[in-house]
């Protein structure tokens, strides 16, 4: 079952609540997310590969890759030499009071950045991963014009040095995001 089929099902409260610890551990798990994005990016890619590019640790990669697979995200090709293996781009939809929140590979990448993007990383351990959620939602809408970097600082509630530094950080994430996330509605 595909996972746009899994989670556009709602009357399945099983697979819902699967699809959000889904999200969960993506969230939860940057050295997980990264090995996420980085296949969404250049799948169907050799194990080895995605072992080598992220310098991995032989056991942590297929630890990670057997995760995905149990989350029902990846697919491992075993019948290609080497073994391949690829990722769904995933989309969880949820209702609040104060409308639909759309959860979108963009923001599993950019969890995934705290490794490499100490801007990043600084303002999770600062503000935590909902802020940077709200972050990256304000991001968006700097880049479509709606916004100037200063007032979605302020929108954000931190200094606004702090959330103007995380806004350029994930300008890039969104920027890299528009060739992989076919949920990402940029100018839209």
């Amino acid at each position: 079952m595909s996972t746009e089929h899994r989670l556009a099902d709602a009357t399945d409260p099983e697979a819902t609540v699967g699809n959000l610890l889904t999200y969960a551990e993506l969230l939860n798990t940057p050295k997980l997310a990264r090995l996420y994005v980085y296949v969404l990016r250049n799948g169907p890619v050799a194990i080895e590969t995605v072992k080598d590019d992220l310098e991995l640790p032989h056991s942590t990669t297929y630890k990670y890759v057997g995760e995905l697979e149990e989350m029902g995200v990846l697919t491992r090709h075993e019948e290609a030499t080497p073994t391949t293996i690829e990722v769904e781009p995933i989309r969880l939809t949820m209702e609040t009071d104060h409308g639909d929140v759309v959860v979108k590979p963009v923001l599993v990448d950019a969890i995934a950045r705290q490794h490499d993007t100490e801007d990043i990383r600084v303002f999770v351990e600062r503000q935590g991963i909902p802020k940077l959620a709200a972050a990256l939602h304000y991001t968006l809408h700097v880049m479509d014009g709606d916004l100037t970097q200063r007032t979605a600082a302020n929108k954000l509630d931190v200094h606004p040095v702090e959330g103007m530094t995380v806004i350029t950080a994930l300008q890039d994430v969104v920027e890299a995001a528009e060739a992989y996330d076919p949920y990402l509605d940029i100018g839209e």
